[in-house]
């Protein structure tokens, strides 16, 4: 029955996985945001990342006992919470007004960044093998945006202008992210030839975050300047003005 149950769950996490790639590239690539297909592809992604966080805690709840089954877990908290939040921030356009399922979410993800980080201690020490560094890897990354995040809903720090769509899109990139990850770590090393280096298997991991993660920076960084560049043009005195400082 639990194997059955196990199988299932697997063949759903993989065709969600699958639709989750195909309908996030769409949500990425379409020319207008806000647009049709942004907005219905975003909203297919969004559902499928959804799955695969509900089906990782299936398989932990499965084999409670299993490693790698407590990573993908905290993996999956990972990489549903930039598709959660990001998702969130569309709502938060005028202010940012937490409920408490964004506190609940982000507090979750800032513990499960600890236990992480704890867990790929105690291996280092106890059982070296790959998921130590990786929980090393990811649990820090994870530990810094659960804590900016936190900073901002607290109100200890100040949202930029803009915030919910750079926001919006470097989360999403994020949670691509995790998906392209998944995706490698599951299907690459198959084609790996025998005795490949142990770095190799644990670059499928790194090597998908550090290319999307230059990819969300320079995403963000070409929308701030074009909204800085519309914001000087509706406010052509203000613009004047600054120069003028400059030139003093």
């Amino acid at each position: 029955m639990k194997t059955q149950i196990f199988t299932n769950a697997l063949i759903i996490h993989v065709i969600a996985g699958i639709l989750s790639l195909i309908f996030g590239l769409v949500a990425m690539t379409s020319r207008k945001k806000g647009g049709k297909v942004h907005n219905v592809s975003g909203q297919i992604f969004y559902w499928n990342m959804a799955i695969i966080f509900v089906t990782t805690i299936l398989f932990t709840i499965l084999y409670p006992f299993e490693l790698k089954y407590h990573f993908f877990l905290t993996i999956g908290i990972v990489s549903f919470y930039p598709t959660f939040t990001g998702k969130r921030l569309l709502k938060m356009k005028k202010k940012i007004e937490g409920k408490w399922y964004d506190y609940f979410a982000s507090y979750l993800m800032f513990v499960s960044s600890l236990v992480m980080i704890a867990y790929g201690i105690y291996l280092q020490f106890f059982n070296p093998n790959e998921l130590a560094i990786l929980f090393l890897v990811f649990g820090p990354f994870s530990l810094v945006q659960s804590w900016s995040d936190l900073r901002i809903l607290l109100g200890k720090k100040k949202a930029e202008k803009m915030h919910w769509f750079l926001g919006h899109a470097g989360k999403m990139i994020g949670a691509y992210s995790a998906a392209v990850t998944a995706f490698c770590v599951n299907v690459v090393p198959r084609y790996f030839p025998e005795n490949t280096p142990m770095i190799a298997y644990i670059m499928t991991w790194v090597l998908p975050g550090v290319i999307f993660g230059i990819v969300s920076a320079v995403t963000i960084k070409k929308y701030r300047a074009k909204f800085a560049g519309k914001a000087a043009k509706k406010n052509p005195l203000r613009r004047k003005t600054k120069d003028t400082l400059e030139l003093a």
